[in-house]
């Protein structure tokens, strides 16, 4: 390799000339940047601590920078090797949360919307700039909370403001200001701040601010800060290098990533010559096969052996610095720390003296810190820390949730001295206007979009409008405004249209397509961000009306005659006080391994137009999901079952199963395998589901579910009298795309008997 060349070249040129009566020549150590292959430089600092060299300072850039700056708190070698092995990397740069830690508001976005992208009416009103659609347009996919708290984890005792020359080794990162293209050498601030902005790559992490600086990645103007570290004072600079700059990009097969990679190479390569020149070892790991995201556990090990492999092949020039260092000193050196190693707040919790919460509104902040569950006078781990920033996260209400643990003193706690730390949550407010967009396509409805507007929707409280529009076979439409209050719970007002055409299975295979409009006015009240259960009491009014109706084709005497009778599908408005509760602990919304997802409903449906009849509804389902120790087979047992008591007087009021999503074409529509439309069955049902589903090659699922109804009228009446009962069998096979789950399954059911395929993309709404 050229770099591995010139490094060898460098070394020749560079002879290490030490005068015996000078004090000790110092050693820095400058770490470049390289994404996941920069655990290597964790393999080539084990080798120099084996060897015994002292490091007087620390530098680097991104990836260098993180390595470089934990190496400098005090943490050794083999401890970074089992930090970064250990991290789940793909949570920091997915910017994902945990579904238990949402509230029901974001948990409905991210299981429904493609994209949610905020918006800024002040510009898109504003007549002194141009207007714009979406006036407001994140910098980035990922923002700042998560990497900085887990630094922040790291860092305890050096999260303040200070001197990196405190440090128990001195240290200094580089960083761009993208507003001036310069580079800014970081020497001072806060240690974690300072490793996030040096990593922050552009379009992935959102910028961050120092001292006026807007910064992102410092490996756009310095991947290879050696010119740094002879500044703070380095007389011998040993750098490691983890880029392949030098590979040529090949003519075939060129990615955007390669095209940016080689211009931003192209752009910084002048000076990464010049600092190559200033190291008297100049050190190049083989990363051959990894890349800037390679995270896993095995890749992180293979790396560091590689950064360990290539300092051992310079063994004889790093040995030769480690005898003139050790002649110099009169005895052989070792390891020393002009500080404290910082402490990680995994290992161990720490006692809290105080909590300030960083808000302007004293009531929310009373109710944030009563949300997040985090009391002053204990003792308190990263996990608590770290769960009450999820569920702050949760609300939808911020952007950046950060903490940072001050020294308050030293106190006797149980007997025992132990430091004392004040705990200061800070919060930075979200763009709260939203758009969302949903794409979705089956074979029963064809292609769907969904559209929505929330205005105000991301504030924590106060006044909220939706609307949500579904373009379709079968369009909806919904307005909701929303009234939330802090102590209080949320009050709602709703308009909703549903445009529905549907094929109705009566018996065998004879169908009737119907169609039928609904426009519904609600008021209810409901919980205040509860995590996993939701309740609602409140009431409706609904005007149907049907059209396109034809009769069923009746050739069994079993069915009831009366169901040609026009008058179940006269226009008709209800007027229906209810009640719902539901509850949702799901760890996923689609491929769930653990948890409940259960509701249970009632409702009273008053006719206001046509028999004056009163019918009464009790619906329930339930499903949990039950996965062993190998995390692939789930066992997934469901219920479902509707009660009619009274008279049913119109055909939008009986119970309907079918299909594979419950409350397609009506809200009370049961799901059922092998009916792949709407089947009106007896006032009483109930349906048994097992499915028996395994996952592999990470996202692939196949599922097996054998169903089986049973209704009966006890009463007499109803659309269909007697008993019924029968089951169906579906295999099905899903896979977890960005855009939604895409599945395919083929049914068959006793009640239509015929095979029936189903096949499906995107989110459901």
């Amino acid at each position: 390799m050229v770099t591995c060349l010139m490094a060898l070249n460098m070394q020749a040129q560079h002879k290490i000339h030490i005068n015996l009566k000078a004090p000790r020549p110092k050693v820095g150590v400058v770490l470049g940047g390289g994404g996941a292959k920069g655990a290597a430089h964790i393999g080539v600092l084990k080798y120099l601590e084996e060897i015994g060299i002292p490091v007087d300072y620390v530098a680097g850039t991104s990836m260098g920078s993180i390595i470089g700056g934990l190496y400098a708190m005090g943490y050794s070698p083999d401890e970074l090797a089992t930090l970064i092995a250990n991290m789940n990397w793909s949570q920091y740069v997915g910017n994902s949360i945990d579904r238990s830690a949402m509230s029901l508001e974001t948990r409905q976005r991210h299981s429904t919307y493609l994209a949610i992208l905020p918006f800024s009416l002040s510009k898109i009103f504003n007549p002194n700039q141009d207007k714009q659609t979406i006036g407001f347009i994140p910098s980035a996919f990922v923002n700042n909370t998560a990497l900085i708290n887990l630094f922040n984890d790291l860092c305890v005792g050096y999260q303040k403001e200070m001197d990196f020359n405190d440090l128990p080794i001195p240290f200094a990162c580089v960083a761009t200001d993208i507003r001036t293209g310069k580079e800014i050498d970081i020497r001072h601030g806060s240690v974690p701040t300072a490793m996030r902005a040096s990593m922050a790559i552009p379009g992935v992490f959102t910028p961050v601010t120092i001292d006026n600086h807007l910064l992102v990645d410092g490996g756009l103007v310095n991947n290879f800060p050696a010119d740094l570290i002879k500044e703070m004072g380095a007389d011998i600079i040993i750098g490691v290098e983890v880029t392949d700059a030098d590979t040529l990009i090949s003519d075939d097969n060129v990615t955007l990533t390669d095209i940016l990679n080689g211009l931003i190479d192209n752009a910084v390569n002048k000076k990464r010559y010049q600092n190559q020149a200033l190291c008297n070892v100049h050190i190049t790991p083989d990363i051959t096969g990894y890349g800037t995201l390679s995270f896993s556990h095995d890749a992180i090990d293979t790396l560091v052996n590689r950064g360990y492999q290539e300092a051992k092949r310079n063994d004889a020039v790093l040995k030769s610095i480690k005898q003139k260092l050790d002649s110099i000193n009169g005895s052989p050196l070792e390891k020393k720390l002009r500080a404290t190693k910082a402490k990680n707040l995994g290992d161990a919790p720490v006692y809290i003296n105080s909590i300030v919460i960083n808000q302007n509104d004293q009531v929310t902040s009373a109710w944030l810190l009563r949300k997040g569950k985090l009391k002053a006078g204990q003792f308190v781990s990263e996990n608590e820390i770290n769960h009450a920033v999820d569920i702050y996260r949760g609300t939808g209400a911020f952007d950046d949730i950060t903490y940072n643990l001050t020294e308050s003193g030293i106190d006797t706690i149980d007997g025992k001295a132990c430091d004392t730390y004040d705990l200061t949550m800070n919060f930075k407010p979200t763009q709260p206007n939203v758009f969302g967009l949903g794409l979705r396509y089956d074979t029963e409805e064809g292609a769907a979009l969904l559209l929505k507007i929330g205005l105000n929707e991301k504030h924590l409280t106060g006044f909220k409008l939706n609307l949500s529009g579904k373009l379709s076979y079968n369009p909806k439409f919904n307005i909701t405004a929303t009234y939330s209050g802090i102590n209080l719970a949320n009050f709602s007002l709703a308009y909703d249209y549903r445009g529905v055409h549907y094929k109705s299975l009566a018996q065998e295979n004879n169908y009737s397509n119907l169609h039928y409009n609904q426009h519904k006015f609600s008021g209810y009240v409901s919980q205040f961000h509860l995590l996993d259960i939701s309740t609602a009491v409140g009431a409706s009014i609904a005007s149907t009306s049907f059209s396109n109706a034809s009769p069923f084709d009746f050739s069994n005497d079993t069915i009831d005659q009366s169901a040609i009778s026009s008058s179940y599908y006269n226009d008709n408005i209800l007027l229906t006080p209810f009640v719902t509760f539901k509850y949702d602990n799901l760890d996923d919304p689609y491929f769930a391994k653990h948890g409940i997802n259960t509701s249970l409903n009632g409702r009273i449906h008053f006719d206001l137009k046509g028999t004056s009849s009163t019918t009464y509804e009790v619906g329930y389902s339930i499903q949990g999901y039950i996965t062993p120790y190998d995390k692939r087979f789930t066992i997934i047992p469901q219920l479902y079952a509707r009660c009619l008591f009274g008279e049913a007087a119109y055909a939008n009021l009986w119970n309907v199963v079918g299909g594979e999503i419950e409350g397609r074409h009506f809200d009370h529509q049961m799901p059922f395998i092998g009916i792949n439309h709407v089947a009106y069955v007896n006032d009483f049902t109930a349906i048994a589901r097992c499915d028996f589903r395994y996952n592999f090659l990470e996202k692939h699922y196949v599922t097996a579910t054998y169903n089986f109804l049973y209704g009966f009228n006890p009463f007499g009446k109803g659309i269909i009298n007697g008993t019924r009962h029968f089951s169906g069998v579906g295999l099905r096979y899903a896979y977890n795309s960005f855009f939604g789950p895409i599945s395919l399954s083929v049914q068959w059911s006793d009640c239509t008997k015929r095979v029936s395929l189903y096949f499906s993309i995107g989110y459901t709404f």
